[in-house]
């Protein structure tokens, strides 16, 4: 053919000889599969001859004599003198049989292959011998392949070598918050779980591959950055997410899902197209099988990682910095790999991750909501304080159509778990029902507990009635928002009249069930707040409701109808009714009114009823326009404003022009301006210290400019603004990230001195970079506030070190009248001269009853929280004590310290024994080192104060 092409001889005789080599290698290549498929099948014999030979010997042991306990002791100190490092017990079993269904220790397989003392003519001895040759035979052919009459110490060294025993593991029992981020990184790196960047689930699924194990996972890399998130960064993420929010700090995903297969939990790579197409490349994801150490875990750091993470594996799916992703389905048939394509798993017979068929791995067809584990996850998930951190995720997205799920009441989560027949719950064992219940059990009550607001959304009414049986069970629950569910309104009223709720927030449930709901809801005395938003609700719902309020004789209340299409009637009727009656405040923000089609007469009675707020909102797109600066202008007899308007991009022109607005309130007495994150730099701060000065009257003053970047120039402006309010008495002033620095501080300082009256203050001066200098400062500004009471400072991140610690101990010293004190030095390596330093200002505060101190990083140590403990014995009229000591490296030394007090006796759980007057106690000293036996004596100690509540985390 290449004759007849015209090709030259040399290049033909070139084209044959590389086709010659191509056969060849095809030769090869079929040699080589054919020798693999060969090894194959003897290993699958001799894994047969094995579970054949091993019932065999059980069977035999139960015939044959049981004294063998000299001859066993004996094969036990050869393997020791053999082997130094070999264990007492293994589960040698998962060696031998891939399945794991038949467990065996390492103590019984000697017992097995140990020579019982029977008679030398004894024909089932005989008998059992030449089964305990065969079985040596086969187990070598599997472990010593280089050996071809493997003796038993040789087979047991193999063994000891090779197989970690989980009875070898020793782990410590650790509990964790469900909603501090810090809690979260602590038990993701002490457990080492790797978290998998989303970007790295793109690239798996754009080449075509399947999810590695974690073992081959941590290997591979996404661009520059490694596959799995680094120990490092989830420590910064956490430190993010307590300064800025986890919104800025980033998205963690718990993905719970079915394992499709014994071997490889998503064959068909399924599972990874819909996290690869629904998350972001910055998510970061668990996913067990790449998160956490797979079978087969061969060393001791791998097994204790897979237990820890196990210990607590709902705190993925509980915590408040985490959202739930749940796979439900199995995979369809139109995505179905075929049986001869092959994925990389395990094999536990060729000890390595092998290409096996599609075809011959071990399916699972059991439906998600049928598997126990499954349903846990969703239960736990269930309980956060939003269910919307828990969804669906489908082909088409998340699924909100199909609603969330409430949190379920223990006793109703074990019908459903012991509930027989179609929709019966299937575990991997049944042994792991009664820790499935348990869980859910301490999971549940743990969350209730401390949920403060419960938002719940898109609830179906099954789920709605689950709902208000399980409020119940929260004792601290204030506030109540459900969104888009089928409320039962009756049913909603009794259930609230029996709980702790003041406040209540419904949201799309339609205007005439929100009519019912808010009249039902009026007739409670103990709501305080009643919110029906965007509920759809029109003039003809505004004039019934109008004749409600108009009834109103129960004290309090504040109705918010927000984002609803009330028109000019309808907040006309509202206002006129609000007017006719004491303490009642309406809000009315986002309803469609044309606000120039008003005469005068009107627009007075909406300022007068509504605060101005209606027409705050009308106009923000303005930039706090012309027309809404007059309606609060109008309103010059306000004794009271608040106003929200963070992250409206207001810059330094909206400032301005809100500033000329409250400079007409000359009554104004309580003042509260929500400004974060609009960039109003020091042009805008300046212009609203101006307006400051014109307000006289003021008593109340909250601040909130976070992230405006006003600098220090703006902070000079803004003092000179405080420093006139001389009739103050409440001061709340929010700086978080202003980079006003040390000289800032200073400033600061100084326009407190001029507050004489000042009775409550509360600065946040987080992440300012004050330094040492800095908090000096503030404290000479502390010290000439004589009649103050109650004092909250935010010192995070501020880099103030010992001295500025004494520094602010010096301030505290002067504040006689101080009877709660509020104090967060988060991350400021005071060490233990700054704790030592500050414990001495704390010891002057006599009248103090309620201290809050954050000290977590500090590295104080053990010197650090005795010095503390010797400052805590003088506040005599204490009664409620929070102390956060997380991180600072106390170890059992400063642990006992802490006990024992300065001179090694009493410590403080002696001293406070002596705070008779105590009613509360927190004490966190989780991550400090300190030994089990220190942790249970110490715990002991603290419970056995007489404090009626007490919080312990150790």
């Amino acid at each position: 053919v290449l004759g007849n092409l015209g090709v030259s001889e040399q290049m033909a005789s070139q084209v044959e000889q590389e086709l010659e080599q191509v056969r060849a290698d095809k030769e090869r290549l079929a040699q080589e599969k054919e020798q693999e498929t060969q090894l194959r099948q003897e290993a699958e014999l001799a894994h047969r001859l094995v579970l054949r030979d091993l019932q065999q010997l059980k069977e035999d042991q139960l015939r044959l004599p049981a004294d063998k306990d000299a001859e066993k002791a004996k094969l036990e100190e050869a393997l020791k003198t053999e082997n130094p490092d070999a264990r007492s017990a293994h589960p040698a079993a998962s060696a031998l049989e891939e399945s794991g269904k038949s467990q065996m220790s390492f103590e019984d397989f000697l017992d097995l292959l140990s020579p019982p003392e029977a008679a030398a003519d004894d024909p089932l001895q005989a008998k059992a011998s030449l089964r305990r040759q065969r079985l040596l035979g086969h187990v070598g052919h599997l472990l010593c392949p280089g050996e071809p009459s493997p003796s038993v110490y040789q087979v047991a060294n193999v063994l000891a070598q090779r197989f970690v025993s989980p009875s070898q593991v020793s782990i410590e029992k650790a509990e964790y918050g469900y909603e501090n981020p810090v809690d979260m990184a602590n038990f993701l790196n002490a457990a080492d779980i790797r978290l998998v960047r989303g970007a790295f689930l793109k690239k798996l699924h754009k080449l075509g591959q399947a999810m590695p194990r974690r073992q081959e996972a941590q290997q591979a890399y996404a661009g520059s950055a490694t596959a799995l998130v680094t120990p490092e960064e989830v420590t910064e993420w956490a430190e993010k997410a307590v300064g800025q929010g986890l919104q800025e700090a980033g998205r963690i995903v718990s993905v719970s899902h079915v394992w499709e297969t014994r071997e490889h939990p998503d064959p068909h790579c399924y599972q990874l197209g819909l996290l690869a197409c629904h998350l972001q490349d910055t998510d970061w994801v668990f996913y067990d099988y790449m998160s956490l150490f797979q079978y087969f875990r061969n060393d001791v750091d791998q097994e204790r990682s897979f237990r820890l993470g196990m210990d607590n594996m709902h705190l993925l799916y509980s915590h408040e910095g985490t959202t739930t992703a749940r796979l439900e389905e199995l995979t369809p048939d139109k995505s179905r790999k075929s049986d001869t394509d092959t994925v990389s798993v395990f094999s536990a017979k060729l000890a390595r991750v092998v290409p096996v068929p599609v075809g011959e791995l071990t399916h699972n067809a059991t439906p998600y909501q049928c598997r126990g584990w499954c349903v846990a996850e969703r239960e736990w998930s269930a309980t956060r304080s939003t269910s919307n951190a828990s969804g669906h995720l489908t082909e088409a997205g998340w699924a909100q159509e199909e609603g969330n799920q409430a949190p379920t009441p223990p006793d109703m989560f074990r019908d459903r778990i012991t509930k027989t027949g179609e929709n019966e719950l299937k575990f991997t064992h049944r042994g792991d029902v009664a820790p499935v219940l348990a869980l859910q059990e301490k999971v549940y009550h743990d969350k209730a507990k401390s949920h403060k607001t419960l938002t719940m959304g898109q609830l179906n009414r099954e789920q709605f009635l689950t709902l208000l049986v399980a409020l119940k069970n929260y004792p601290q629950l204030e506030r109540l928002e459900l969104k888009n569910c089928d409320i039962e309104v009756a049913a909603l009223c009794e259930a609230i009249e029996t709980s702790p709720i003041t406040a209540v927030q419904l949201e799309g449930i339609g205007a005439s069930k929100a009519v019912e709901a808010v009249k039902g809801l009026m007739h409670l005395e103990k709501l305080r707040v009643i919110a029906a938003n965007a509920c759809g609700l029109a003039d003809a719902e505004a004039a019934i409701l109008a004749e409600e309020l108009k009834r109103w004789m129960r004290g309090k209340l504040e109705l918010h109808l927000n984002n609803n299409s009330l028109g000019k009637k309808g907040l006309l009727d509202l206002a006129e009714a609000i007017c006719s009656v004491k303490d009642v405040n309406c809000r009315a923000v986002g309803n469609p009114i044309d606000a120039t089609e008003l005469d005068p007469e009107s627009e007075a009675l909406l300022i007068q009823a509504f605060d101005a707020s209606l027409w705050l909102d009308a106009e923000l797109q303005k930039k706090i326009g012309p027309r809404a600066t007059r309606a609060i202008t109008q309103a010059c007899y306000l004794g009271k404003l608040e106003l929200d308007l963070g992250k409206k991009n207001l810059g330094p022109d909206g400032a301005r022009g809100l500033a000329d607005g409250l400079q007409g309130l000359a009554q104004l007495q309580q003042l509260s301006l929500n400004l974060r994150e609009n960039k109003i730099g020091s042009d805008g701060a300046r212009a609203l210290a101006e307006s400051l000065r014109g307000l006289a009257q003021l008593q109340q003053l909250t601040l909130d400019l976070r992230k405006n970047e006003i600098g220090l120039d703006g902070l000079r402006s803004l003092v000179e603004g405080l420093r006139g309010l001389v009739q103050l008495q409440q001061l709340t002033l929010d700086l978080e990230c202003n980079e006003i620095g040390p000289d800032g501080a200073r400033g600061l300082a100084d326009g407190l001195q001029g507050l004489a009256q000042l009775q409550q203050l509360t600065l946040n001066l987080w992440g300012n970079k004050i330094g040492p200098d800095g908090a000096r400062g503030l404290a000479d500004g502390l010290q000439g506030l004589a009649q103050l009471q109650q004092l909250t400072l935010n010192l995070w991140n501020n880099k103030i070190g010992p001295d500025g610690a004494r520094g602010l101990a010096d301030g505290l010293q002067g504040l006689a009248q101080l009877q709660q004190l509020t104090l967060n030095l988060w991350g400021n390596n005071i060490g233990p001269d700054g704790a030592r330093g500050l414990a001495e200002g704390l010891r002057g505060l006599v009248q103090l009853q309620q201290l809050k101190l954050s000290l977590e990083f500090n590295k104080i140590g053990p010197d650090g929280a005795r010095g503390l403990a010797e400052g805590l014995r003088g506040l005599v009229q204490l009664q409620q004590l929070t102390l956060s000591l997380g991180d600072n490296k106390i170890g059992s030394a400063g642990a006992r310290g802490l006990a024992e007090g300065p001179d090694g006796a009493r410590g403080l759980a002696e001293g406070l024994r002596g705070l008779v007057q105590l009613q509360q106690l927190e004490v966190d000293l989780r991550f400090n080192e300190i030994g089990r036996e220190d942790e249970e004596e110490l715990r002991a100690l603290l419970n056995a104060l007489p404090a009626p509540k007490k919080r312990i985390e150790l």
